[in-house]
């Protein structure tokens, strides 16, 4: 299981609007040292799934549409494409080749470790992952 690139940039997207409120992209991506295209990809899909928007004209930009003390990284990483999976079988609607789910402690034990992942991803507000001083 691995953080993709563009989760990862999206966190860093999403810390640079919590940090100073509106930024362009351009801004973005320097401040947080990421590709121009990349950052308006990401941008493009965090504003799909309704966590940006993005504002017209000299004074615009992209800004959070909702505070970060209300999103979480399981939120956003859902955004992203569909959350952080453990296992391939942990997909909805997976077929296993080889043994039914119900009849698989392999896939029982490990639906069991997706929901604690689910469950600490969804715990903390992004709000304190962006705070300079941690608690």
């Amino acid at each position: 299981m691995l953080m993709t690139r563009e989760m990862d940039y999206a966190l860093r997207i999403m810390r640079a609007l919590y940090q100073k409120e509106q930024l362009s992209a351009t801004a973005i991506a320097q401040q947080e040292h990421m590709p121009k295209a990349v950052t308006l990809k990401i941008l493009k899909q965090l504003r799909s799934a309704g966590l940006v928007d993005s504002r017209r004209g000299p004074s615009g930009g992209y800004l959070l549409l909702r505070p970060c003390e209300e999103m979480n990284l399981w939120e956003l990483f859902q955004a992203m494409g569909g959350g952080m999976l453990i296992n391939r079988c942990q997909q909805p609607g997976y077929q296993c080749e080889n043994r039914s789910a119900d009849n698989c402690a392999l896939s029982l034990e490990l639906s069991r470790v997706q929901q604690v992942l689910d469950e600490e991803l969804q715990r903390t507000p992004l709000s304190q992952l962006f705070q300079e001083e941690p608690d």
